[in-house]
C-alpha cells in the first residue's frame, strides 16, 4: 500500500524550527487541539515538557497521532506552488509571475486614514466591509494598549474605529494567526484576515489540506471530529483574506537599536514607517529620517524570511502592496469572492482606481520581486516526474489503513464522516516538486536585458471588474 507522505510534529521541530526556517506565524499553536504547543519568544515549543524530554517529542503525535501543527506549517510540504491548484482548481482565468489573478489594478482611498500605508486601500476596504455588515471584525496587526510603540501584536478589531486605528505597517513581524483563537473564543463568524504570505499559506492549508491527515487507526471518531474542528473551524470563520506583498520583515532591533538608540528618535514620536528603496521614518514633528535599505537588510532582516518564496501572497483572496507606486496600492483580485466584494466597495465611492497599464513601473517591479522571491525556493531536479500532492490521496490511504487495522465498515464510515464532514471528494490532482514560472520569458541571453511581459489591458484583467 502506498501511503502519502505525512508531516509530523518531529519534522516541524527539526526541519523548520531547529533549522532556522520557522516563519513564527503561530499557526501551529492555533490549530493544536491538545494545547501542547506554546508561542515563546517568537518560536513554537512544547508546553510544560518534562525535564530531559527531547524538544521534538509530542506524546500525542507519537501516540494516537495528531500532527495538525505540521499539516498547516507554511515551511513544510506542500508549499504555495503545490497548493495553487487546490485553492483555485480550474477557475484560473489569468496567471502571471505573481500568481493567479482575475483583475490587477492600482487604487487609492479617497480619504485615507492618518498613517495608512501607501493608498490606504486595505484599511478602507476593511472599514467599509464592517460598516456594510459584510464582516464581524478583522484580524490585523496593530499597536494597542500594553504594546511598545512601533511593535504591533495580533488584534481582532470589531469596530470601524478599531479597524481605522490599525492603519499602517511597521515592518516587524506580527503573528496574526494567533488571533484566530480569539475569533473562536468571541464566537465571531465572519472576519477578514490580513496577513503576510507566510500567514495566508497556513490559513489555506487549514481550509484545503486533505482531511485524511486527521485519521489514524488509534483514533475514535469523536477525537477525529474534535481535531477537524481545530483544522477546518479556523478558516470557516474567515469571510475573506487580504495578503500583503512582502519580501522580508525586520527584527525589533531595527526599531529599538537602530532607530531609537542610534538615531535618537523616540519610538512614541514615530507616526509612520515605509519602505521605498530605503527605510523612511516619519515623526510627529514632520521630520523624516532615512536608513539605506541595504543597511537595514544586512543588519536587521529576519533570517527566517530567506526561506519564503511567495512575494505577492498568491493564495489570498485579495493581494495588496505599494511597490512602485507613490501614495497608491497595487490590488490583485484572485477569487470570485474578492471580485464581488470589490465591485460593491468601489461602488460605495470610497476609492479611485487606474488600470495597471498606466503604472508600468509598478507592474515591472512587481514582476521582478515576485520572480526574485520564487528563486528562494528552487525547482527540484525531479520536478518533471515526482508527484507532490494529490487531493484526497491521504483520505483514500487512511481508509486502507483502517481496513488493515480490522475496523468494521461502521467504524470506518464513522471515522471517514468525522474527518471529511460534508466535503465532496475532489478528483485527483497531482502537483509537482516546484514548477516553472508561468508566462515568464525566462533568463536572457548573455549580454541581453531581461524581458518582462507587458501589463494586461483592461479587458484581460488589467483593470477593475
Amino acid at each position: 500500500m502506498n501511503t502519502p507522505y505525512r508531516n509530523r510534529y518531529q519534522a516541524m521541530m527539526n526541519d523548520v524550527v531547529a533549522a532556522g526556517a520557522c516563519s513564527a506565524c503561530g499557526a501551529c499553536v492555533t490549530v493544536c487541539p491538545h494545547n501542547v504547543i506554546v508561542y515563546d519568544a517568537g518560536q513554537p515549543r512544547r508546553r510544560n515538557a518534562k525535564t530531559g524530554t527531547p524538544f521534538d517529542a509530542c506524546e500525542v503525535s507519537e501516540g494516537v497521532g495528531c500532527d495538525l501543527c505540521a499539516a498547516v506549517c507554511p515551511r513544510l510540504w506542500p508549499r504555495e506552488t503545490h497548493l495553487r491548484d487546490v485553492v483555485f482548481a480550474d477557475d484560473r482565468p489569468y496567471e502571471g509571475i505573481f500568481g493567479i489573478y482575475r483583475h490587477i489594478f492600482v487604487a487609492r482611498a479617497r480619504q485615507p486614514e492618518a498613517g495608512a500605508q501607501d493608498g490606504g486601500v486595505v484599511t478602507a476596504l476593511l472599514a467599509w466591509a464592517r460598516q456594510a455588515d459584510r464582516i464581524d471584525g478583522a484580524v490585523v496587526a496593530a499597536v494597542g494598549d500594553g504594546d511598545r510603540p512601533c511593535l504591533p501584536t495580533p488584534k481582532v478589531a470589531t469596530t470601524v474605529a478599531e479597524i481605522k486605528a490599525s492603519a499602517g505597517s511597521w515592518y516587524t513581524y506580527c503573528p496574526n494567526p494567533l488571533a484566530l483563537a480569539a475569533v473562536r473564543k468571541r464566537k465571531l463568524e465572519r472576519v477578514a484576515f490580513v496577513g503576510v504570505p507566510c500567514q495566508i499559506t497556513p490559513l489555506r492549508k487549514m481550509e484545503f489540506i486533505d482531511p485524511g491527515v486527521l485519521i489514524s487507526a488509534k483514533k475514535v471518531p469523536e477525537v477525529v471530529s474534535r481535531h477537524r474542528g481545530f483544522l477546518r473551524g479556523q478558516p470557516g470563520r474567515v469571510a475573506f483574506s487580504v495578503g500583503l506583498f512582502c519580501t522580508e520583515v525586520f527584527t525589533p532591533e531595527l526599531m529599538t537599536e537602530r532607530i531609537e538608540r542610534q538615531l535618537g528618535i523616540p519610538l512614541a514620536e514615530i507616526t509612520k514607517v515605509n519602505v521605498k528603496g530605503e527605510i523612511r521614518i516619519s515623526c510627529d514633528s514632520g521630520a523624516m529620517a532615512r536608513i539605506p535599505l541595504d543597511e537595514a537588510m544586512q543588519g536587521y532582516q529576519r533570517p527566517e524570511c530567506r526561506h519564503c518564496g511567495d512575494f505577492s501572497a498568491e493564495l489570498a483572496d485579495f493581494s495588496c502592496g505599494g511597490v512602485g507606486t507613490d501614495g497608491a496600492t497595487i490590488v490583485v483580485l484572485r477569487t470570485h469572492k474578492a471580485v464581488e466584494l470589490w465591485r460593491d466597495f468601489e461602488a460605495s465611492g470610497a476609492v479611485e482606481t487606474w488600470p495597471i497599464a498606466e503604472h508600468r513601473k509598478a507592474w515591472n517591479i512587481l514582476l521582478r520581486l515576485a520572480r526574485q522571491q520564487r528563486g528562494r525556493v528552487p525547482l527540484s531536479p525531479a520536478a518533471a516526474t515526482l508527484p507532490q500532492y494529490a487531493a484526497h490521496a491521504e483520505t483514500e490511504a487512511a481508509m486502507q489503513i483502517l481496513i488493515a487495522a480490522g475496523k468494521t465498515i461502521a467504524e470506518i464510515e464513522a471515522s471517514m464522516a468525522a474527518a471529511c464532514g460534508d466535503e465532496p471528494l475532489a478528483r485527483q490532482r497531482s502537483f509537482r516538486t516546484g514548477t516553472a514560472i508561468p508566462n515568464d520569458p525566462g533568463d536572457p541571453a548573455a549580454g541581453e536585458k531581461r524581458l518582462l511581459p507587458p501589463p494586461p489591458p483592461v479587458d484581460l484583467g488589467g483593470g477593475t471588474p
